[in-house]
């Protein structure tokens, strides 16, 4: 299949650029992993040198499948957002991928610049990092005009200190009720 083998040098590839990844995965030779991807799965197992390779497999020893609120925060938040997964399977092998995961940088510069040439591949990165960082900060800032906007003029929803407001009352209210109900009972008492 294209797609997983696509996948495969993809992450093989930031597994060797990033030291140490194949050392710790070669503790788990033989280990076999799912990706689940919802609309395809795919499946490896890790080779006696630490990288993935193709593989049919029934049951993997471990099932890593993203979550929406994965895909949403990848573009903006990178490794971070890998802790919106959802991880099933061998503890061990899960901890060990956590952190091969989390320590995976793919050096651009490096797989520019036999391409463009060193210097070409420097500014290449510089400005798309640059890029990814100004559209991060556009897309945050338009969510915090977007929810101002929601709350304080088209008042769609409450701010955060009349829900607290209101929350405090009804607790007050609450009690109060409570108090009144104790004194009647007390009287019925007292009269009967």
């Amino acid at each position: 299949m294209i797609a997983e083998a696509l996948f495969e040098r993809s992450l093989n590839h930031l597994l060797r650029q990033s030291p140490g990844a194949t050392d710790a995965l070669r503790r788990h030779a033989g280990g076999s992993v799912r990706f689940d991807l919802t609309l395809a799965q795919f499946d490896f197992r890790i080779a006696d040198d630490g990288c993935f390779s193709e593989a049919v497999v029934d049951t993997p020893d471990a099932v890593i499948r993203p979550t929406p609120a994965l895909l949403a925060r990848l573009p903006f938040f990178g490794r971070e957002a890998l802790r919106h997964a959802e991880y099933s399977g061998d503890p061990a092998l899960l901890a060990t991928l956590d952190r091969v995961f989390k320590q995976l940088s793919w050096d651009v510069e490096a797989d520019l610049a036999p391409v463009v040439g060193d210097i070409a591949a420097h500014r290449l990165h510089t400005f798309g990092r640059d890029a990814l960082a100004s559209l991060a900060h556009t897309a945050t800032a338009l969510g915090l005009n977007a929810s101002e906007y929601v709350i304080e003029e088209a008042e769609l929803m409450a701010r955060g200190v009349d829900v607290a407001r209101f929350n405090h009352a009804v607790d007050t209210l609450a009690d109060d009720t409570a108090r009144l109900d104790a004194r009647l009972h007390l009287l019925e008492t007292h009269v009967s």
